[in-house]
């Protein structure tokens, strides 16, 4: 009797250890689950997708609000009559609070999604100038990428990157300027999400810091009218969008403009005064390396 009571026993424990074993597996299986099922969630790229993947109670009205979106906007427009409108619009009246809330989600998914965004980039940095220069307007306007991706571990990148001419004044105060300069910046056009070993970088076509060089005669200029300092090429150069023929004598260096009746007048009959304050003289002076005495 007591072995038998003992092999009752031994069984009884057996089989509560293979029902534990496998709650155990259940429930490994379960959190793995649970952890694919979180993770796609996360990486949901839309929100068709999302709603699909958490069984949303409105899915299929969503899904199909943009199945009838697509028809209509492929359509021909003689087939698109009111009629069908008003079937839909019907169809649909008791859910319409539901979609509008949807549709406000969508269009804010969709606003922030990785692509090229048009932003500022400062020049300074972007060229790598020293501090002596500086630029006006600080910066420039080109497109970047940024967005949200929907997956961890990856960043949204540029794939294709062209490079667009930017007409600025550039300054060092006591050598030169304002002086019209031409650069080039990089301006992004195709963007992906894109984890960071396979992040392409693009080279900058500009080999140099941009350090212009004085190859115009006259102290308060660089270049030479009708010519613009291009920092990729390291000279003066015409500027791109002129089709103005240059000559070689500028119009106005035999005149004084009247900034009042805008003006050219003869400085022959100009009084000569001295300016208390001149920029030209200051700059004229700084290139000798000698100051200006305003007496």
């Amino acid at each position: 009797m007591k072995i038998l009571l003992s092999v009752e026993l031994h069984m009884l424990l057996l089989l509560y250890i293979r029902l534990m074993l496998a709650k155990d597996i259940l429930a490994s299986h379960r959190d793995k689950n649970q952890e694919k099922w979180e993770k796609d969630i996360r990486s949901a790229a839309s929100l068709d997708e999302l709603l699909m993947l958490t069984d949303f109670p409105d899915w299929k009205l969503w899904r199909c609000r943009l199945k009838l979106k697509h028809v209509d906007s492929t359509s021909p427009p003689e087939l698109r009559s009111t009629s069908a409108g008003s079937h839909r619009s019907t169809r649909f009246a008791a859910n319409s609070y539901s979609l509008e809330i949807l549709k406000a989600i969508d269009e804010e998914w969709q606003k922030t999604q990785c692509m090229p965004r048009e932003t500022c980039v400062d020049v300074a940095k972007e060229l790598g100038t020293t501090t002596a220069m500086f630029f006006k307007p600080p910066c420039v306007s080109v497109f970047r990428c940024n967005g949200c991706c929907n997956k961890e571990g990856v960043t949204c990148r540029n794939t294709s990157t062209t490079y667009v001419n930017k007409t600025l004044l550039s300054v060092i105060p006591f050598e030169y300027g304002p002086e019209p300069i031409l650069v080039k910046v990089a301006n992004h056009t195709e963007c992906k999400c894109q984890e960071p070993q396979m992040i392409r970088r693009h080279a900058h076509p500009q080999s140099s810091r941009c350090s212009p060089s004085r190859q115009s005669g006259d102290p308060r200029r660089l270049c030479d009218q009708g010519f613009i300092w291009n920092c990729v090429e390291a000279r003066c150069v015409p500027y791109p969008s002129s089709n103005i023929e240059i000559s070689p004598t500028r119009a106005t260096e035999d005149c004084e403009i009247d900034v009042e009746k805008c003006e050219c007048i003869s400085k022959e009959t100009v009084p000569k005064q001295q300016s208390p304050l001149c920029p030209s003289n200051y700059t004229t002076c700084a290139t000798k390396s000698r100051q200006v005495n305003q007496t």
